[in-house]
């Protein structure tokens, strides 16, 4: 299948402080590495699933391909060709085939606008005055099942599941490609997150455009992707269809995340898996593998050494970092790092 959006070798980073602060206190790096090196792949069609905690960059990321945030390094191409490369006037026709639902749906939406202002503000932005406002705001109201009357409502008067079907119209306005869905059901009731994923779903079927869902909810991730990445402290650290992952993960991160799954059967036992200290901070990163701290399996030279990328011996598209993966025999547990 192939790749509609190619993303290699991104890093991305923040100032800390001012240079004349760094220049005082004479801080030679006053920066913090947000994103460190991710590669990943979407193909035409498919969903891929960022996953990670709070703070592992994904949103940056999100951020980062669409235009909002610049990388350091790397490169991001959309369906072959180098966003970075192209001027103002060669990208827009690209950022055109791709769209974004931000995180928060009431917060996303001007409080100033109206929803048919809001659904209709693509066409502007991208010089489409050929179009009928209110036919159009009429067709994407209708695409994701809210009436037409909702188009002379303001933000304040929706509830979250409608200001979220809002955002999934505007995205859709300009039929993209590709949708970058910022954590989709945030802030949703469980009911209303089914009707969202559902609708998600049925659009996709119907569309045939690809979708880059970020989340750290396991059960949406199992529910929409085909494959998923998950990422630590700025860097991917496993990639596989969420299938394969879900039954066999290599890497001792993902195998907590998923331990860590809440279980709807109350009668299922059990097989938590406890980290043991705080993630780490960006601005002090540890040495060799960065989840070693954290680790049950860690030995000695998992603090010395970063590991390699490897794919999994059962399946070359599973891919993982670590010196000791899952599916080898795990070493003897003599001095894990960061238990007593």
């Amino acid at each position: 299948m192939t790749a509609l959006l190619r993303v290699q070798d991104l890093r991305v980073r923040f100032r800390t402080m001012g240079p004349l602060k760094a220049l005082a206190t004479g801080t030679k790096a006053p920066f913090i590495d947000a994103v460190c090196g991710v590669s990943f792949e979407v193909r035409k069609g498919e969903t891929l699933a960022l996953v990670g905690e709070s703070g592992s960059g994904k949103s940056t990321i999100a951020r980062t391909i669409i235009g909002l945030q610049r990388a350091v390094s790397g490169s991001v191409s959309f369906d072959g060709y180098e966003i970075e490369e192209l001027s103002g006037a060669e990208r827009k026709p690209y950022l055109r085939r791709m769209a974004m639902m931000f995180q928060d749906p009431v917060g996303s939406l001007s409080p100033r606008l109206m929803v048919r202002s809001l659904l209709t503000e693509p066409f502007r932005i991208h010089g489409l005055k050929d179009r009928d406002a209110g036919n159009e705001a009429e067709r994407l109201l209708r695409m994701v099942g809210l009436p037409a009357d909702f188009a002379r409502r303001y933000p304040h008067q929706l509830s979250g599941g409608q200001a979220r079907r809002v955002g999934i119209a505007r995205a859709l306005a300009l039929k993209p490609d590709l949708i970058i869905a910022d954590e989709p059901t945030a802030g949703l009731d469980v009911s209303v997150q089914g009707e969202v994923l559902n609708l998600l779903a049925r659009l996709q079927d119907e569309l045939g455009m690809a979708i880059l869902i970020i989340s750290h909810n396991l059960n949406v991730v199992r529910h929409m992707s085909d494959r998923m990445a998950i990422m630590y402290l700025g860097r991917v650290i496993e990639v596989g269809s969420t299938e394969r992952i879900f039954e066999h993960p290599c890497h001792p991160y993902t195998e907590a995340l998923l331990a860590a799954n809440p279980e709807p059967d109350p009668d299922a036992v059990l097989n938590r898996i406890e980290l043991k200290g705080e993630v780490p901070s960006l601005m002090r990163r540890p040495s060799g593998c960065e989840f070693h701290t954290r680790c049950r399996y860690a030995q000695d030279i998992c603090s010395r050494v970063f590991p390699e990328t490897s794919a999994s011996p059962h399946d070359a598209k599973h891919s993982f970092r670590c010196h000791f993966p899952l599916e080898r025999e795990a070493p003897a547990l003599l001095s894990p790092t960061g238990f007593d």
